[in-house]
């Protein structure tokens, strides 16, 4: 028994120790080094207590008994919200250290004992060692509450993390307050030493998150160590083995024995062994360690330079690839795009044969089977990982053979290539040369690399197809005629010239927006150290104005995509009144925040489905409900949704407010670019003019009318829509400008 208390004591100091070493700017990390080195210290003072029996000791495992407890629950808490929360915190650091200085010093929580063991004995308890026990209980079980509650919340990588570490932490607490807390009170104290070897299923399951998950990625460590310790063992070994040698063999010959001599001839046949010696382990423990590291803020930033300056595919392909394998050093590089017909076509490759990577993207139905796993992992997916979790039955691929034939092909990562959440492509990487896998730094870099890089192709390919549209647009105006031809060409270059400056322009200025909202999403989190509080409440300033920014941004590309017949359209079966019904509601509480009312009417039989894009019909009544409420200062707003059967089948849908109403001079002209009432800058600042046009483009592709309603001021106005139950699919449209009535005297 003394002597697995002594492992297991040390097994949770070096876990500790490991872990600070290799996240020692991290919180998470910090706790944890607090948690299992006090959980080493109550291990060690019990292995202690049994070999200098006396109730000083006894006393003093009781303490730390009490400590551990509270920076279990402390770790914990914070390992399930990745956030500190002071009201949790102080109160149990302050009850943990009373309780730990009555148990030292006094004898309110163990009076005396006899027949001391290893944490243990035939005690006589104090006042307050119900209490105490309580308190013990509590502070672990909540912690532990509070992660099963997290565990229930999370997904993929993260769950698994915590599915181990929450297995070891209920067996260890289960076991430990259950001998030497619960069982002591009906004087059953033979079970006692059993509290401090139950530590070690802490620590096993632990491990086996660290070295399965990544769990704070403190592998590299462990490999580091291990290939020290094989270095140290090898060159030891050596010199036991070469001194007896030459010891025995120079008192044969000289009948005498010289340490020094013996000394001396080791040291030189060290010294020419070394550099061997070491390259050789070094070369051994290679699969585990690449010696050469990257930095994370460099990469970004050369990424950052190329994706933001060069619009050639092939080049801008080329060059993300270039830097990626410098930094990872990995074996194989690949880029697949979608194209028009929604395949996926092998783009740029290096590290990999042409036509294992076409066997890839042709597998079929590849991209449904992209999109679902994508879907569930919500990232980067990490092919040996995937393969891990199905061999153990713990994760079931959408497509085991798939699966496979990534991992034969030596694929370690597949990065998705997203714009506007639209899957574009992906990027396919390799194992690294050293075997290392992976760590959460790479993984995070990764991600926002695959975001920069999702934009810059997307920019990429409008610059050709802008390229491949002038080549045409060339030879159709040679065939006409001279006049026509000037005349036309004229007006085409005014229009191509417009959508393609407000495209690019729009394009370019994506793709610095996604830096910053990256970057400040990771100064947020940590990413590089503590960020003081007030800094943080001006981060979140910078981040709330640079979404406003983007926001604009994608205004104008879906107008440039809508004018030059760009835009998809994901047509289906839409309930019109749950539709309306889930706007309302998500805007519900900016309305009552400003003390005003909201109520949707709807009709009492259900509305027949309408053939639309649920996404952009849900942009227009968002628009509609959020300009009622920014001009609106008291009153409600009221939300109509109905059905009318006129020659064709229609979906009605109008807002309705109390507000300060659209002036008769603006009224006719609030549905193009631009366009904002008049006096409406006092109001609300930020307004651009681009949400009421983008909602009549969108509008008018589902072949429908909208129009606006207002009178004198102050007497509120009145925005509808109409749209035919056949969506684009209607007979005999004919395009309406938008309706606009003024209904003042």
């Amino acid at each position: 028994m003394s002597l697995i208390l002594l492992l297991v004591g040390f097994a949770n100091i070096l876990l500790a120790f490991l872990v600070l070493y290799a996240r020692k700017r991290h919180l998470n990390a910090r706790l944890f080094f607090i948690f299992a080195l006090v959980s080493g210290y109550w291990v060690l003072t019990n292995y202690f207590t049994g070999i200098f029996p006396n109730l000083i000791l006894l006393k003093n495992g009781y303490a730390a008994a009490v400590l551990l407890s509270t920076a279990a629950a402390i770790w914990l808490f914070y390992f399930a919200s990745n956030k500190l929360n002071h009201k949790i915190t102080w109160p149990l650091v302050f009850i943990g250290l009373i309780f730990a200085y009555f148990a030292q010093f006094s004898n309110l929580i163990v009076v005396n004992a006899k027949d001391i063991t290893f944490g243990g004995g035939d005690a006589t308890f104090g006042v307050l060692f119900p209490i105490y026990g309580i308190y013990i209980l509590a502070a672990l079980f909540s912690g532990l509450f509070r992660l099963v509650l997290e565990f229930n919340r999370s997904t993929g990588l993260r769950r698994k993390q915590i599915f181990y570490v929450l297995s070891g932490l209920i067996i260890y607490s289960t076991v430990s307050t259950s001998v030497s807390i619960i069982l002591p009170i009906f004087k059953i104290n033979n079970l006692i030493p059993l509290d401090s070897v139950a530590s070690i299923f802490f620590v096993s399951f632990t491990a086996y998150s660290i070295t399965r998950y990544r769990l704070m990625d403190i592998r590299l460590i462990i490999f580091r160590s291990i290939s020290f310790a094989s270095l140290i063992l090898i060159i030891t070994s050596f010199f036991v083995t070469v001194s007896i040698f030459i010891g025995s063999y120079l008192e044969q010959i000289i009948g005498i024995r010289s340490e020094i001599v013996v000394g001396f001839i080791v040291a030189l046949l060290v010294t020419f062994i070394y550099q061997p010696t070491r390259k050789f382990v070094e070369k051994a423990t290679n699969r585990f360690l690449y010696k050469e590291r990257y930095d994370p803020d460099a990469l970004l930033r050369k990424i950052s330079e190329v994706t933001s300056s060069i619009l050639n595919l092939s080049q801008l392909l080329t060059e993300i690839s270039k830097n990626l394998i410098d930094a990872m050093h990995c074996e194989i590089i690949g880029v697949a795009l979608l194209n028009k017909n929604n395949n996926l076509e092998v783009t740029y490759i290096e590290g990999i044969e042409l036509e294992k990577a076409q066997a890839l993207v042709s597998y079929p139905k590849v991209v449904d089977i992209l999109r679902q796993e994508l879907q569930r992992t919500k990232g980067i997916l990490v092919i040996d990982e995937m393969k891990t979790g199905y061999e153990n039955g713990e994760y079931k691929p959408i497509d085991v053979p798939l699966l496979l034939a990534l991992y034969e092909n030596n694929i370690a990562l597949i990065l998705p290539l997203f714009a506007k959440e639209k899957l574009t492509g992906v990027i396919a990487v390799g194992n690294k040369k050293s075997g290392e896998p992976y760590n959460q730094q790479d993984l995070r870099v990764l991600e926002i690399i695959a975001g920069q890089s999702a934009v810059a192709i997307e920019n990429a390919q409008l610059y050709e197809e802008q390229k491949q549209f002038n080549v045409t647009l060339q030879k159709k105006v040679e065939e006409a005629t001279h006049d026509l031809r000037f005349a036309n060409n004229q007006l085409r270059e005014m229009d191509r010239t417009k959508s393609e400056f407000i495209s690019i322009a729009s394009h370019q200025l994506r793709t610095p927006l996604t830096v910053i909202k990256g970057y400040i999403s990771m100064i947020q989190e940590g990413s590089f150290g503590p960020v003081p509080g007030q800094i943080t409440d001006q981060l979140t300033k910078v981040y709330t104005a640079n979404e406003r920014l983007i926001g604009l941004v994608e205004n104008l590309l879906d107008i440039s995509r809508i004018e030059s017949g760009r835009q998809d359209f994901n047509w289906e079966k839409v309930d019109p009144a749950d539709l309306a019904s889930t706007v309302v509601e998500e805007l519900r509480k900016n309305v009552e925040d400003k003390g005003l009312k909201i109520v949707l009417h709807k009709p009492k039989t259900k509305l027949p489905a309408v053939l639309a894009d649920r996404n952009k019909l849900h942009e227009v009544m968002m628009n509609f409900i959020d300009n009622a409420e920014k001009y609106t200062e008291k009153g409600q707003i009221d939300v109509y949704i109905s059905a009318e059967k006129t020659d064709k089948d229609i979906i009605n849908f109008s807002v309705k407010d109390t507000g300060r109403g659209v002036d008769k001079e603006t009224l006719p002209h609030l549905f193009q670019k631009f366009t904002r009432g008049k006096g409406s800058f006092k109001v609300h600042t930020e307004g651009t003019g681009l949400g009421l046009y983008v909602a009549r483009m969108i509008i008018e592709a589902h072949h429908g009318v909208l129009g606006v309603e207002s009178g004198e001021p102050n007497k509120g106005s009145h925005f509808f829509f109409q749209i035919p139950l056949d969506g684009p699919k209607s007979k005999n449209y004919q395009p309406q400008e938008p309706v606009s009535h003024y209904l003042g005297k």
